[in-house]
């Protein structure tokens, strides 16, 4: 089995590590967190590629996103401040442009490296994650529950909430941490921690350590091999499903699951492929797991072993899954969906490569995929997050060689394909098609071998050509708010 080296906290035997963490000055429970107030800057790196953070990013660092209203896309991910952590907030523009950050907790002993961002009732946010604030035992928010904080749509001033989203204790030993929100604003939060997962629906309304001792449990789920990762939570028309990673050992305990746990708990269901007998790949990050508008949970991860062959989505509840073209050697995946239903499928390889492609608005009609190079010649792509709420993808890399969060806009890609039988300096006709995730899009322009033609409504137009010599012929669709789409026809002599 492989799964990649993890900097695990532990719980110590009989409690918390607290008398371990270095004293930290930290923000209030009741003043939230700090507003960096000078004009945000912000490094254009290769390639496209933009700084997002301000400080020293961990390593282990995932990224959270969420889109509020006013087309804003919120980031938040873990800054390290000499031996402590602090959550690092990032507003950005439509374009990319950093407006403003904030730091959604202050500065805390130790703050898990998975924390989730999800839209407020209000349209505002809510960041849900789980920590050790100081060294004080008597603190509430020094005992590992899972907590949140909250922000208007700005997300410029932060207030921690008074009261726990788990009994559970350990959510912040790292293991996984996953949140989502019914339709009637009450929290569902899972923590995980070797063979078992908490999660709870509803919260427990105190800041008082023996009224939660004394709550009705939360759930749980304990497989019966350990270990457990990368929990994630989606909510599909109020049905909660949760999803996580498994490195049991054998067919039945390791690849990818998933289990509907609200209104009712459902079976545990192992995504098809996700091991090979009892080997499988870890996902390394959250599980990349969505709930479509208009039903449908899907989750995408990586087949094959002891490389990935393929990235698979899968719809749950289908015994079908779809190989996606060009993701050999996937390492780090993350998906999106928007209100259409089309997604955005985004990863890395380990290569340090980021891709990104985006889907039809039903069915896994597939876009051509785009190559988005890396931030750096250097990097170390060690988390991928992607945003599917506008036409274009938001892609975001934590960059661990560099200690930073960047970010890339991308253009959803067109596919073309050209046939024809062609001979050198022999007139002859090509005949090519043009298609968005499957669909034929008319009106795009096709150019190549010193002719252009314009697609139909079936997507398909002909170009008259007199290749110059033997080899491979080069054609190109161009489409406002698109990525080109390219192919080649072969030039016999």
């Amino acid at each position: 089995m492989f799964v990649r080296a993890r900097l695990l906290t532990l719980l110590a035997a009989g409690g918390l590590a607290v008398a371990a963490l270095a004293p930290t000055t930290v923000a209030g429970a009741a003043e939230g967190g700090a507003v960096d107030r000078p004009a945000p800057t912000q490094q254009r790196l290769a390639g496209g590629w933009k700084q997002v953070s301000s400080g020293a990013v961990d390593t282990l660092s995932e990224i959270t996103l969420a889109r509020t209203a006013d087309g804003v896309l919120h980031a938040v991910y873990v800054q390290d401040v000499g031996t402590s952590d602090e959550y690092e907030h990032a507003a950005i523009s439509t374009a990319g442009t950093v407006v403003a950050r904030s730091k959604p907790v202050g500065t805390w002993g130790a703050l898990v490296h998975n924390p989730e961002l999800l839209r407020s009732q209000t349209g505002g946010l809510r960041l849900v994650f789980s920590g050790l604030q100081d060294t004080d035992t008597g603190n509430f928010y020094s005992h590992g529950y899972a907590y949140d904080t909250t922000s208007d749509i700005s997300g410029a001033a932060w207030g921690l909430q008074p009261h726990a989203l788990t009994k559970f204790g350990a959510v912040y030993s790292g293991y996984g941490l996953g949140a989502t929100t019914l339709s009637n604003g009450t929290p569902v939060t899972a923590g995980t921690l070797n063979s078992s997962i908490s999660y709870r629906v509803g919260d427990i309304a105190t800041t008082d350590q023996g009224t939660v001792s004394a709550a009705p449990d939360d759930g749980v789920y304990t497989s019966p091999a350990c270990c457990l990762y990368d929990t994630q939570l989606v909510n599909s028309g109020d049905s909660v499903w949760m999803a996580w990673y498994a490195n049991g050992g054998s067919e039945a305990t390791s690849g990818v699951f998933v289990q509907q746990v609200h209104p009712s708990v459902g079976a545990v269901v192992k995504a098809p492929g996700s091991s090979v007998g009892g080997d499988s790949l870890s996902s390394d990050q959250a599980i990349a797991m969505v709930a479509r508008p208009g039903g449908g949970v899907v989750l995408a991860y990586k087949l094959g072993y002891p490389t990935t062959t393929a990235i698979g989505l899968w719809q749950v509840g289908t015994s079908k899954v779809v190989k996606v073209p060009g993701s050999k050697g996937a390492d780090l995946i993350a998906l999106d969906t928007g209100a259409t239903g089309r997604m955005w499928l985004a990863w890395s390889t380990d290569g340090n490569t980021a891709y990104a492609l985006r889907t039809a608005p039903t069915g896994f009609g597939l876009g051509a995929v785009q190559d988005l190079g890396s931030p750096a010649r250097s990097s170390a792509i060690w988390s991928i997050a992607v945003d599917a709420s506008l036409d274009q993808g938001t892609v975001l890399v934590n960059d661990s060689t560099a200690r930073r969060i960047s970010l890339r806009t991308v253009k959803p890609g067109l596919t073309l394909t050209a046939s024809g039988r062609l001979r050198a300096r022999v007139s002859g006709s090509v005949k090519v098609k043009v298609t968005d995730a499957g669909t034929a899009l008319q009106g795009v322009k096709v150019s190549g071998g010193g002719d252009s033609c314009t697609t139909k409504a079936n997507g398909t137009c002909s170009l008259s050509v007199t290749p110059k010599k033997a080899g491979n012929l080069a054609f190109v669709a161009t489409e406002g708010g698109y990525g080109a789409g390219k192919d080649v026809v072969k030039v016999k002599k």
